[in-house]
């Protein structure tokens, strides 16, 4: 991925909160962001558009990440899927990897400065 293009990202979260800190941390130079506020909403974006990145929350008001996961794979294959999760919790960790996430984030203190890079080496590998 060229240092130009911007990354065009479908956070799937329903904190308003966590949206508008996310959207701090991710600059629009570099980052575009799309934001899905459920699991079904998430499901029509990823429909919609192919994305190079997808933030899909663990806990949603419809459902929850780990039903989300394999049907957003289906239609992002190519999208690297970052798990994100309040919860500490390795078991639950290894299930999102297994179940196709590049990454499980944990939603702790310095996750929103941390994002950016997160996302990158997530690109680079």
């Amino acid at each position: 991925m060229s240092g130009i293009a911007r990354v065009s990202v479908l956070m799937v979260e329903d904190n308003a909160d966590h949206t508008e800190l996310c959207k701090e941390h991710l600059s629009p130079e570099e980052f575009e962001l799309f934001v899905a506020r459920s699991g079904s909403e998430a499901l029509v974006m990823s429909k919609e558009r192919p994305y190079d990145v997808v933030l899909l929350d663990y806990l949603l008001p419809d459902t929850n990440g780990m039903d989300l996961l394999p049907r957003i794979k289906e239609f992002q294959p190519n999208a690297l899927i970052l798990f994100v999760s309040a919860v500490d919790d390795p078991n639950l960790s290894y299930q999102a990897i297994r179940a196709g996430a590049s990454d499980y984030v944990i939603k702790d203190f310095g996750y929103f400065k941390n994002l950016k890079g997160r996302i990158r080496e997530a690109l680079e590998e």
